[in-house]
């Protein structure tokens, strides 16, 4: 049992070794991180975009400070996007992380080199007690 077990372990470290190989060679990260490491991120990050998604409203009730803000229900979102520099880093949420997680995604294809989604979003953000500018 033990053998079968260790086998296991040793099989999963190579999968994961072989997938991060494979994003790091492509050039492109495209994660959902948590909000630790997304506000370290936007904390030590140079150059990067704080990137809300969600609708004007939602962004007028409190928002990241210092966030750009694009609605991720605009006709014209993926032009918006497109316009954006792809070689910054962005950081991007919403308010549960479902649209950010599908803007990060057409970042990616639109081929942003990295795109960081906060897991759970803003409600996570506040939850977590991190400061929300209004």
């Amino acid at each position: 049992m033990r053998s079968v077990l260790h086998s296991i372990i040793v099989i999963l470290g190579l999968a994961t070794v072989g997938c991060q190989a494979q994003s790091v060679s492509t050039g492109v990260v495209n994660i959902d991180i948590n909000v630790a490491d997304f506000a370290a991120g936007i904390d030590t990050a140079e150059n990067a975009l704080l990137l809300d998604v969600r609708t004007d409203a939602e962004f007028a009730s409190g928002h990241l400070n210092g966030a750009t803000q694009i609605d991720f229900y605009r006709d014209d979102f993926e032009e918006a996007l497109s316009k954006l520099d792809k070689s910054q880093p962005v950081y991007v949420y919403c308010r549960s992380g479902n649209r950010s997680g599908k803007a990060a995604k057409q970042m990616k294809a639109l081929g942003f080199k990295e795109v960081y989604n906060l897991e759970g979003g803003i409600g996570a953000w506040a939850r977590r007690g991190q400061p929300i500018a209004k």
